[in-house]
Formats: C-alpha cells, sequence, structure tokens
C-alpha cells in the first residue's frame, strides 16, 4: 500500500528523488544490487619466489576468494617467458586477479567483489602470502546510486579517508544541470531514505555539520544562524505582541528555537515528515535547542497545505519555512495556499516566506505577486547563506496592517531588549540593510 502510494505521488517529487527512485524500483524488478567494493593494490617487497610459483598463486587467490566470502567459478593463469606470472580467480562475486613482477619484487592486484563479500579479508590472506613488506591501495565503493563513490587509500600500512564529495546539482530554475557545488565529506552522520523526502546529515571540514534533502543542501551548522535569524526576527519584530504564532515547514528545528526567544503563548508546527524531525532533534542537536519539547509547542505532522485550513484567524505571525518549490514544496508557494495562509492570521497579522535564489529573478517576481495577492504589502529581505548554492537568498514578509519593512530602528531596539532577544547576525540595522537593493537589479521595487 505504501509503495502504490509512493508512485501515485512520485510526479510531484523533485528529480533527485524520481531519479533514484526509478533506480531503486529497476534493481527490485530484475534481481540485481551492483553494490560492491573494488579494491586496487600494490605489494611491494615481496617474496620473489613466489611470485613466480603460479600454482601457489592460484591456491592463494582460491584462499582469499573464500576468506572474503566468495565463491570462485573457474581459476586461470598464464606464465610469462622471462618472469612473472598473472592469475585470476573468477567469482560468482565478481574477479580476484594478480599479476606478478618476481625480478622488483611487485605484485599489481585487483579485488572486485559485490554483495556481502568482504575484500579486506582476501587483500590480508594475499598480503600475508605474499610477504609484502610495503602495502598501498586504493579502495572504491562502486555501483550505488544514492551518492558519489567513497574512496580510501593506504600508504605504508597507513590508512587514510581520500575525499567522499557531495555535489548539489538538483537546484531548480536555471542552475539546475549547469552548476554544481561541491562538499568534502569528513564523516557520514545520518542517511535515510523517509517517507516523504532523501536526508543526509554529513560532516564538513568548513561548515560543521551539513543538512541535504532530496539533494538540496538545506543549511549547515556554521550559518544556519543567518537563515532563521532573517526568516524569523523581521516578521517577530514588527510585530508588537506576537503571541500565536504557526511555523509551516521548519523540521530541523532553527525556525522553532528562534520564534520561542520572543516569548510567545503557543506555537503550531505543521511539517509533513515526522521522521526527518525525530533525525534532526537527535542529528542536529543544535538547531532545535530543545525546542521540540517546549511545552507551548505544538507539532503537528501533516500536510500544511491542508492542516492549516484547520485553523481560522488564530495567529498573529505565520512563517513558511519551506524546500525550494520543488517536489512536495511546490505546492506551498502556489497562490491557493498563501490564501490559507491569509485566513489563518489575524487581521493584523504578519508572514515570512523562505522564497528562494536571488538568481531566480523570474521566480521570485512571481511568488511576490502570489503573496501579494492574498497576504497585502509585501518587503523582500536579502542575505547571505555561505553554505548555500549560488550564495545569496531572499525572505519575503507581507502584511495588510502593519509596514512589512519593519518600524524604524529605535522601536526595533525597544523591541529586542524588552524581549531579550539574542542574536549573532540579525539586528536592527541589518534588519533595514538587508531591504537594500542595487540601482540596477530587477528586484529592487520588492
Amino acid at each position: 500500500m505504501l509503495e502504490e502510494q509512493q508512485q501515485a505521488l512520485l510526479h510531484r517529487a523533485s528529480p533527485f528523488v524520481q531519479k533514484r527512485y526509478r533506480t531503486e524500483f529497476l534493481q527490485e524488478m530484475i534481481d540485481f544490487n551492483p553494490a560492491g567494493r573494488h579494491i586496487v593494490i600494490d605489494y611491494w617487497e615481496c617474496e620473489i619466489d613466489v611470485l613466480n610459483d603460479e600454482q601457489l598463486l592460484i591456491r592463494m587467490l582460491t584462499e582469499a576468494a573464500e576468506a572474503a566470502g566468495a565463491t570462485v567459478l573457474s581459476t586461470h593463469f598464464h606464465c610469462f617467458e622471462r618472469q612473472g606470472v598473472t592469475a585470476v580467480a573468477v567469482l560468482a562475486e565478481s574477479h580476484l586477479s594478480i599479476h606478478t613482477w618476481a625480478m622488483v619484487g611487485y605484485a599489481g592486484v585487483d579485488l572486485y567483489t559485490c554483495g556481502d563479500c568482504d575484500p579486506m579479508r582476501a587483500h590480508e590472506r594475499l598480503a600475508a602470502g605474499l610477504e609484502a613488506g610495503r602495502v598501498e591501495f586504493v579502495e572504491l565503493s562502486r555501483g550505488r546510486p544514492e551518492g558519489p563513490p567513497m574512496i580510501t587509500s593506504n600508504s605504508g600500512g597507513q590508512q587514510r579517508e581520500i575525499e567522499e564529495w557531495f555535489s548539489e546539482g538538483t537546484v531548480p530554475g536555471k542552475r539546475f544541470g549547469n552548476i554544481t557545488h561541491g562538499f568534502r565529506i569528513g564523516e557520514v552522520i545520518h542517511r535515510a531514505k523517509t517517507s516523504f523526502q532523501d536526508c543526509l546529515i554529513f560532516e564538513s571540514p568548513v561548515y560543521g555539520r551539513v543538512l541535504v534533502l532530496d539533494g538540496i543542501v538545506q543549511l549547515s551548522t556554521a550559518d544556519e544562524h543567518i537563515y532563521h535569524e532573517m526568516l524569523v526576527h523581521p516578521p517577530m519584530f514588527s510585530h508588537p505582541r506576537p503571541q500565536q504564532v504557526v511555523i509551516v515547514g521548519g523540521g530541523d528545528g532553527g525556525t522553532l528555537r528562534e520564534v520561542l526567544k520572543h516569548q510567545p503563548e503557543r506555537v503550531v508546527m505543521i511539517d509533513i515528515d515526522e521522521e526527518f524531525v525525530r533525525a534532526a532533534e537527535t542529528f542536529l542537536p543544535t538547531l532545535s535547542d530543545g525546542a521540540f519539547r517546549d511545552p507551548r509547542v505544538e507539532l503537528i505532522f501533516e500536510d500544511a497545505s491542508e492542516a492549516l485550513k484547520r485553523f481560522e484567524h488564530e495567529f498573529d505571525v505565520a512563517i513558511i519555512d519551506c524546500n525550494d518549490a520543488m517536489g512536495p514544496s511546490e505546492i506551498l508557494f502556489e497562490e491557493d495556499f498563501y490564501a490559507t495562509v491569509s485566513t489563518s492570521l489575524k487581521a493584523e497579522g504578519l508572514c515570512s516566506v523562505q522564497a528562494g535564489s536571488m538568481l531566480e529573478t523570474d521566480f521570485l517576481v512571481t511568488t511576490r505577486k502570489r503573496i501579494e495577492s492574498q497576504l497585502g504589502r509585501t518587503a523582500g529581505f536579502r542575505f547571505t547563506m555561505p553554505s548555500y548554492h549560488c550564495g545569496e537568498y531572499l525572505f519575503y514578509v507581507t502584511s495588510y496592517e502593519f509596514d512589512p519593512s519593519g518600524p524604524d530602528l529605535f522601536t526595533l531596539n525597544q523591541r529586542q531588549t524588552d524581549r531579550r532577544v539574542k542574536t549573532v547576525y540579525s539586528s536592527p540595522q541589518m534588519h533595514h540593510a538587508s531591504q537594500v537593493f542595487p540601482s540596477g537589479s530587477p528586484l529592487r521595487s520588492i
């Protein structure tokens, strides 16, 4: 039943998810999984007599395959006229091969196994049998549709990770297929496929922990405060007393953390993916900082475009913290959804919306028109996120009752002092400075 629902919703998924689903579906249909490990090894300072003994080498390959848990289908060898042997063991799980240069005490070995085999055990057996004094190898994790291969190397017996790279290439708009954004992965912290999206959390040497959903970077712990402070504080400080707040999306918890700094009476957070929210609470604890357990918070795990219809004129501030306009989030950028948000707000309510990249000018203009048609006057707030694809992004703040650009510096300072809200990036000065656009920008009127 779940699989049928996923297939029915496939057309709403991002290109990243659609491609992965089809890859995995094809593998299941033909009962075949190409995932495997491939180790290429240089053995130096080996025993010369062993390197010229074809029968011994075949026996060693057979024993190495058995140690790896593989099944040997056949073995073959060829002795060269002057020196050296090439020997191959054909496996049900691929192959093991060795080519020797006896005069220099060297053997080149190729170990490739699929399934549950462990080629490192084969390597250990061969290294001992060849009496190698020095070993160098490179390992590749191959045939895995979920991401780039992991490559590790070993030199002189000291193993080290080279780099596994995450390449962000599935962003929407004109950037899709034309620009990639790369991150070296220090360590994969969490990788999962929820009922709604693919989730990857990894350590970056530059950005700390990085969150990726459906192939798109959502945040890093090094700069997430920029995003969350600029999304939350402009509308919250623009309202004289924001006591009832709704957050759409925001599953990582950062927006909720910032909202609670204003001491509201009640916060409703609506996110469709409970599995992701729980993972973020565990693997990105600094984002929520305990906010999910605050008694003022009501968590609703449903489609926000439907769940929000149950609320009528209840909220002082609505904050739309969703992914880019693709896949399940696409509906959250449509005029009908903004109408639903408008109905949920009080007459003097404000709303902030994550709009997208400053490169997508046409999309930003269209989104502004949709927002203004349902939510009132709109002001644009720009900010720079170093970890984001092409860096500069835009939020909108909108309201019928209040000026969306916010109050003056004195009032902003007074409200921040009275509410005891501590920030790192956001400030009354930044509040107004972020609304300044270059004179030649088509977004200047925003």
